[in-house]
């Protein structure tokens, strides 16, 4: 009975070791759908709690989608400062903006990982070009 159960044991942790390797990255986060009717964004979210993953997954696909719609626009700003010596130190500080409305966006695909106490989460958006 005590081999019986260590071979169960056994083979419950090649199995989960196993699940952990063949957890990879879906083939739609590298190559995303192509239309000439629909914008894709792909996201990605890393966290420890699994809906604040998602979350951030859902933000940057977002982003993707938005980088589509209307290409980024560079800001720049100059900021002055003076030393403790009194000398001028001059920066500047490159933005970049995008400025869209996204609307009727979906989440299409989603798959998620844990790995440790850590859960990475992927996202397939989809909008309709206008």
């Amino acid at each position: 009975m005590k081999k019986l159960v260590l071979i169960t044991l056994l083979f419950v942790a090649i199995g989960a070791s196993a699940q952990t390797a063949t957890d990879s990255i879906p083939e739609w986060v590298n190559k995303p759908p192509v239309s000439s009717r629909m914008f894709y964004g792909v996201g990605v979210g890393k966290s420890r709690m699994m809906d604040v993953a998602e979350k951030k997954a859902i933000l940057d696909a977002n982003l993707k989608l938005a980088e589509q719609v209307e290409p980024a626009k560079v800001k720049k700003i100059k900021k002055t400062t003076k030393s403790a010596d009194g000398r001028t130190i001059e920066e500047t500080i490159q933005r970049e903006v995008i400025s869209t409305i996204l609307s009727d966006v979906r989440v299409i695909k989603r798959a998620s990982f844990q790995n440790d106490e850590e859960y990475t989460v992927y996202v397939l958006v989809e909008m309709k070009k206008k």
